[in-house]
């Protein structure tokens, strides 16, 4: 079966599945804060912009599926979510133990092999991924879209697909987050921010750090990390 068939296919259940939830809410406007303070200390405007990607940053273990896990539990409770699982990290125990609603919160993991079996070759490993991520957006269903995609900045059309992104998220109202890939993919983001741990009081105490790379938002101070 040729391979723009089975992706067709792919999106076309992805939207089912989108309009099987949706509801038809009201243009969502404003910023999400996600509670921990130091991370919205770091944001402009104190919290994640709506309509928009904010993009985090930070090598392995530095907490940013934290924070993503943290702006999840934040949203209001008939509030949905979705993430787009591209490494099949996420732990759902782990995230209903920081609060988050696993009923309302959709995972997608997009395929990494085809129909047959095989695997998708590296160059073209996230465009399910990104296929799926701009679907979500775009819909209205979700008050946020956490993406994690592994994408390598060579990626052809790497560039236009992170302008589709940027675009569905304006046109959903969603909150946009993007998990940077090391030294993949830059998308247009509203906001930057680089988040690390950090060592605080006992042994063993932590805390995020969150720091702006990009505008006019301060310098966060810090939030424990469990």
């Amino acid at each position: 079966m040729p391979p723009e068939t089975d992706r067709h296919r792919a999106i076309a259940r992805l939207r089912e599945e989108i309009r099987r939830i949706e509801r038809t809410p009201a243009r969502r406007e404003g910023r999400v804060a996600c509670g921990l303070e130091g991370v919205d200390a770091a944001l402009p405007g104190g919290g994640f912009p709506r309509g928009a990607l904010t993009e985090l940053s930070g090598g392995p273990a530095s907490g940013k599926t934290a924070v993503a896990l943290a702006l999840v539990a934040a949203l209001g409770p008939e509030d949905l979510a979705a993430w787009v699982d591209g490494r099949g990290e996420l732990y759902p125990p782990a995230a209903a133990a920081r609060g988050v609603d696993l009923a309302r919160l959709l995972v997608v993991r997009p395929p990494a092999a085809d129909p047959r079996g095989r695997a998708v070759p590296g160059a073209d490993a996230a465009r399910p991924g990104l296929w799926a991520a701009e679907a979500l957006l775009a819909s209205g269903a979700f008050a946020a879209v956490i993406v994690d995609v592994p994408v390598a900045g060579r990626l052809p059309g790497a560039d236009a697909a992170a302008r589709r992104l940027q675009a569905a998220a304006e046109r959903g109202g969603a909150v946009g987050l993007w998990l940077a890939p090391g030294n993949g993919l830059r998308v247009p983001a509203a906001a930057r921010i680089e988040i690390a741990v950090a060592e605080q009081g006992p042994p063993g105490g932590r805390r995020i750090v969150a720091r702006a790379l990009r505008g006019e938002a301060p310098r966060g101070g810090g939030t424990r990390a469990a």
